[in-house]
């Protein structure tokens, strides 16, 4: 029997970094202040930061917001990792058998005028 490599330090932290940055938090949206969820999806080929609108969607805003060109992901919640967000492509949301909470892109509200112009 081979005795399996120790992890090295770096390889401890480097794990310990991917876990947090790929654990989705709340955090408020740096141009509109609105709270956001925060997270880098847990892919490895095309890993990708996500800021969206905490708000579950059912399936009719979900149509509503892809044909508003935003994207829709899944909050995957696990005791084990927490919850992450991962990606929602055209096969897993056809395939309607996914329990997860469907989340959207987050999208900044636009801003009333503050002056009137001359």
């Amino acid at each position: 029997m081979t005795a399996r490599p120790k992890a090295t330090l770096a390889d401890r932290l480097q794990a310990k970094i991917d876990a947090r940055v790929e654990t989705a938090r709340s955090d408020p949206c740096p141009r509109c202040g609105a709270d956001t969820l925060v997270a880098r999806t847990p892919d490895r080929v095309a890993a990708v930061d996500v800021r969206a609108d905490p708000t579950p969607l059912d399936l009719a805003a979900e149509i509503l917001a892809r044909l508003d060109g935003r994207l829709t992901w899944c909050l995957a919640t696990s005791e084990l990792t927490g919850d992450r967000i991962r990606w929602r492509d055209r096969w897993h949301i056809a395939g309607g058998r996914c329990t997860h909470t469907v989340i959207a892109d987050h999208r900044c509200r636009p801003r009333p005028i503050q002056e009137t112009l001359l």
